[in-house]
């Protein structure tokens, strides 16, 4: 079984995207996280109507699901101006700090997370998926929090194909979203 991977292609992330190079790459990773964020939970959050019967109407409110936990894995110090934001308009997601450079650092990050299998969905989000650093925390989330790989999503600006080769050798189940695929040309 191969990757899944989905290619956001909202043409504003397009847009922001030809022009990371510039002297605004701070602010412009601000708005494609902002607006990456929101096309992958477009479909991975669950939302409920609920109706409220009023003396003369019905009125109808929208609520995020709340037996389902959600949870975003990050490096908050390499992708604080993606993540900034969420919170503001996602309170309910939980958004921890992972170092997953190295197994312990992973270990030492997560080992007061608490993850109900059933009830949780697990989003990593990075800037560059460049490297197979990721996989310490694929391979932490699976063996010691014991989480299916169907309720693992990554989400990533720009990937290198040879990581996400990588990724998919090991976890084939997982879902990938990504802006940009970087391919290197032996």
């Amino acid at each position: 079984m191969k990757l899944n991977i989905y290619n956001i292609s909202h043409p504003v992330i397009k847009i922001l995207l030809a022009n990371l190079n510039q002297n605004q790459e701070e602010q412009n990773y601000k708005y494609i996280g902002f607006l990456f964020i929101y096309e992958i939970f477009r479909k991975y959050i669950e939302i409920k109507k609920i109706y409220i019967k009023e003396i003369k109407n019905v009125n109808s409110v929208n609520l995020i699901n709340k037996n389902t936990k959600h949870f975003i894995l990050t490096d908050i110090s390499n992708n604080y101006d993606i993540i900034n934001d969420i919170k503001t308009i996602l309170p309910e997601i939980q958004i921890i700090h992972v170092n997953y450079q190295s197994t312990e650092t992973t270990e030492k990050s997560l080992k007061h997370l608490t993850i109900n299998l059933k009830r949780s969905k697990i989003l990593i989000i990075e800037k560059i998926t460049n490297n197979n650093t990721i996989i310490n925390l694929l391979k932490y989330l699976k063996n010691k929090k014991h989480l299916h790989s169907k309720d693992i999503n990554i989400g990533s600006i720009i990937s290198d194909e040879e990581t996400l080769n990588n990724i998919g050798s090991h976890y084939p189940e997982l879902k990938v979203y990504t802006t940009k695929i970087i391919y290197k040309h032996n």
